[in-house]
């Protein structure tokens, strides 16, 4: 099966050389302008090409431009920036870390074109892309061509469970975590056998930078820590969620007790048609409610950094509300739209709810409470002691979940640009509203028939 697999995911020698014509003209490119500019400046493909851990159908490119330390960061935000655009050539878009940097679409490929400085050693990087050379050394002096396939195997067999991936939008491994597991273990089937008995916050210190574990675990508060080989001050998978995490661990577990190719390649799901969406949420008697805009013109990470926070903040402002949030999720194509969906057990709250009070032996509280509600019209019943406290039964102002969420949702903790961007375009649908976005969008549509489904496609 394995076999199989590897040969399934092993890039062909037509894409080989597709990928290598493209390096070739941006690195030409870039050295050109260099040159013009009188920089000296190297150009390097990094990444998963250059390591060879790529894998068949991958359309990513990363090519960095090390210039020299000298220039500092304003030079990467001007030099390095020219050089990069002019590698380009003429499809790209301005993107974003803690520099800039381009994004090109050539023949089918993204191109990252990213400026960074050339340091003599990782710990005097001056931002955190400059380490990334040292990367692809060390594993290039660890892997062999047996391991890069290893490597080949894991990824594959990550991307089918939807744990690979370490931008925000998926919170999953790393292409660099994944090689230094197998660098680890050895192999794709030691790394899942090594995987299933993983606890929370395991440790892995390759070149034993640390001789007590529990020191690593009072630097690093992360699910997994993998110390990087080349800094030892960094958790290689500081990215990972607890639930990529723990979806990785059951999937490995799952795995070796029944092997199938499921795990790499899972079956399609198809989306449901809207009358189903309805009649499931009446099954189990849950609302949906969704917030829906354009999508703001950002980089992708800080876009689901901002989607990821506004989310979170409006669960809060619900559940303090009084609605119970059954589960959420944020959604985009990353280029039209952006919804944040969440399944509710009701939309209606009831008309009454128990506040409570101070401790009746804080007497000054006591007093500005009893002060505040004792003839207050929104009282329906009370104050009362209860315990050791006061409480009193108040009535609702809204009691549905759209009206509250037209009056308070920009008290809620918003992502900045996505509250600008809902300002101008937001809409808030409930139930049977969603279907004008259901039909509107075909990503929308499969993320959100994948949300109501909720279990792994390696369960299925």
């Amino acid at each position: 099966m394995l076999s199989e697999v590897l040969r399934r995911v092993k890039p062909s020698e037509d894409e080989r050389r597709k990928v290598s014509e493209i390096v070739r003209k941006v690195i030409n490119k870039a050295l050109e302008k260099s040159k013009e500019l009188h920089v000296e400046a190297e150009v390097e493909v990094e990444g998963s090409i250059a390591k060879d851990t790529w894998l068949s159908g991958d359309r990513d490119i990363d090519i960095f431009i090390k210039l020299p330390i000298k220039l500092g960061i304003e030079g990467l935000r001007t030099i390095g920036l020219e050089i990069a655009k002019a590698a380009a050539g003429e499809n790209w878009v301005e993107s974003y870390a803690e520099h800039p940097y381009v994004e090109a679409k050539i023949d089918g490929y993204r191109v990252d074109i990213v400026p960074c400085l050339k340091v003599d050693r990782p710990d005097v990087r001056l931002t955190a892309v400059d380490r990334t050379p040292f990367h692809t050394k060390y594993v290039l002096g660890k892997l062999d061509e047996r391991a890069k396939d290893e490597v080949r195997l894991l990824k594959r067999f990550m991307k089918g469970i939807d744990v690979y991936g370490a931008e925000l939008k998926v919170g999953g491994f790393s292409g660099y975590l994944v090689e230094l597991l197998i660098i680890r273990y050895g192999s794709f089937l030691n790394v899942v056998k090594e995987a299933s008995s993983w606890r929370e916050r395991h440790v892995i210190d390759i070149e034993g930078y640390y001789s007590d574990p529990n020191q690593v675990l009072t630097l690093f508060k992360e699910p997994l820590v993998v110390i990087d080989p080349v800094d030892r001050r960094r958790n290689v998978a500081a990215a990972l969620t607890a639930e990529k995490y723990c979806e990785f661990i059951s999937a490995c577990r799952a795995f070796l007790r029944k092997p199938s190719m499921k795990f790499f390649f899972p079956d399609g799901i198809r989306p449901l048609a809207f009358n189903e969406v309805i009649s499931d949420l009446k099954r189990r008697e849950a609302s949906l409610l969704v917030l829906y805009s354009r999508c703001p013109k950002l980089p992708i990470e800080v876009l689901w950094g901002q989607l990821n926070r506004s989310l979170l903040g409006i669960r809060k402002l619900l559940e303090n509300e009084g609605f119970n949030v059954l589960s959420c999720k944020a959604m985009s194509d990353e280029s039209s739209y952006v919804a944040l969906v969440y399944e509710l057990d009701k939309m209606e709250l009831n008309r009454t709810f128990i506040h409570k009070g101070p401790p009746v032996h804080m007497p000054e509280d006591e007093e500005r409470f009893l002060l505040k509600y004792r003839d207050g019209k929104d009282v329906a019943a009370g104050p009362w002691i209860e315990g050791r406290r006061w409480v009193i039964m108040l009535f609702r102002k809204q009691t549905n979940v759209k009206q509250i969420l037209l009056e308070k949702l920009f008290k809620a903790s918003l992502g900045k640009y996505f509250a600008d961007e809902f300002k101008r375009s937001g809409r808030i649908y409930v139930n049977e509203e969603v279907r004008e976005v259901y039909d509107k969008h075909e990503d929308f549509k499969m993320s959100l028939t994948r949300f109501l489904r909720k279990k792994p496609l390696w369960m299925s």
